[in-house]
């Protein structure tokens, strides 16, 4: 199949990259010269698992342009993959995909064969109905659902994943405007994915509802399980894990996002919740569930904090490990880790961070309030406290005893996921968050 695909940023280069290397002849168009430069000459100019070596096998399906007169002629879908910004009230905007509708309205004007215009990118419900539609209808002089079709196509996938996740999703949302439309885009992810995913298909405003609605279901198991914990660390005796392990055996429930940790950060989770909440509000309800998982989550770096200043003095250095908002990613934005390490500074505290990745992108935020270590050993030398945050493998792998001996004595080690269990430890105030008070006891309570 022929697509064009507008915008190549981490998610539409990937997406390109998954239908090119399976054989469909992507045209890919970008504003930004760097990404269309580096691709014209066959690099990978974004950092993304996998994506390199997806595009060695794309290339001879892959090409780009800045014409995006051209890109649609030689396609029968075009795919729009652009950023949608939240503006102060948590709606997101719709200005870059309008941007990009204004240019392909002429085109389809012009052009005899059906064309599917397809929105990937995160809209308000009701952007396609009430926006989208009447702007290419207004334009082009054709009708909707006959003459062209328009789709809104969200994905599920999450950065540090991404292809993983569009390659082998549990499901296809397809919200169309008539029946060829989607069957031209289902006809497209059957020959793509690797699985053979659930492909929905219905209306474009209950797509747009889904897309919202998952998201924010997803936020809710988290900030579930962080409650639980914060319940689990007052009671003697009591375990996350253990809990969220078996409430996650029961199908209703299962296991995924249900574990006590950090709150919840990224690109979309926290924009969604608060986009949720904007549609609700607009429709004349009130999403009141949605209001409080994000507030259990923005809790979460004050409790560590309040266990930080119980235990630890002032002019004792805090190490951090971890910065970024997941494992398996260099992004910082809305990072539970960026935000505890802003409270320190602003409290006083000296701090020291570490993480694999994303040192580069927490300095962009962080500035020189902070001190950078490359090495973790350097970053825990002489602290009164290390909080382990981002649950990197390697911290797990660390020589512990060694970190015993470069740090105070009895320094706090506060863990955020418990990944130090079974660890052997050096001599240490060892806390796990979601672990009842008998537990909040000298070195680790899980030691062999």
């Amino acid at each position: 199949m022929n697509i064009s695909v507008i915008g190549l940023g981490k998610l539409g280069l990937c997406t390109a990259a998954c239908f090119a290397a399976r054989g469909h002849r992507v045209i890919g168009l970008d504003k930004n010269k760097y990404i269309v430069d580096k691709l014209q000459t066959k690099q990978c100019p974004i950092d993304e698992n996998d994506l390199k070596q997806l595009l060695d096998k794309a290339w001879q399906n892959l090409t780009t342009t800045t014409d995006i007169e051209n890109a649609v002629f030689n396609s029968e879908i075009t795919l729009i993959i652009v950023p949608t910004p939240s503006g102060p009230d948590g709606r997101f905007s719709n200005k870059y995909i309008e941007d990009v509708l204004h240019a392909i309205a002429p085109v389809l004007k012009k052009k005899n064969e059906f064309h599917v215009v397809d929105v990937v990118s995160t809209v308000m419900p009701g952007s396609c109905d009430k926006c989208f539609k009447p702007l290419l209808e207004n334009i082009s002089g054709k009708v909707c659902g006959r003459d062209f079709g328009l789709v809104y196509n969200p994905e599920f996938v999450a950065l540090g994943s991404v292809i993983k996740d569009f390659l082998d999703p549990d499901m296809v949302l397809i919200g169309t405007s008539d029946e060829h439309s989607s069957a031209l885009v289902r006809g497209l992810y059957v020959t793509t994915c690797n699985n053979s995913p659930h492909i929905v298909i219905m209306s474009l405003i209950n797509a747009e509802i889904t897309k919202l609605s998952l998201n924010c279901f997803v936020t809710m198991k988290i900030s579930f399980a962080n409650e639980l914990a914060s319940i689990c660390e007052k009671v003697p005796g009591a375990d996350i894990d253990i809990i969220t392990d078996t409430l996650g055996l029961d199908t209703r429930i299962g296991k995924k996002y249900l574990r006590g940790g950090l709150g919840f950060g990224g690109p979309c989770f926290p924009r969604d919740n608060m986009a949720f909440q904007a549609f609700a509000k607009e429709a004349g309800s009130e999403a009141r569930l949605g209001a409080q998982v994000v507030a259990i989550n923005n809790s979460v770096v004050e409790r560590l904090f309040n266990i930080i200043v119980k235990k630890t003095n002032k002019n004792q250095r805090i190490a951090l490990l971890g910065l970024s908002y997941k494992p398996g990613t260099h992004i910082v934005e809305e990072s539970q880790s960026i935000r505890l390490a802003k409270r320190l500074v602003n409290a006083g505290y000296l701090v020291a961070v570490h993480d694999p990745q994303a040192l580069s992108n927490a300095r962009d935020v962080l500035g020189e309030a902070v001190t950078y270590h490359e090495d973790p050993y350097l970053c825990v030398q002489g602290a009164g406290a290390i909080v382990l945050l981002t649950n990197w493998t390697i911290y797990k792998h660390l020589d512990w005893r060694r970190i015993g001996n470069l740090t105070r004595d009895r320094a706090l080690l506060l863990d955020s996921w418990r990944v130090l269990k079974g660890v052997k430890l050096g001599n240490f105030r060892y806390i796990g968050l979601g672990l009842g008070l008998d537990r909040i006891i000298e070195g680790n309570p899980y030691e062999q």
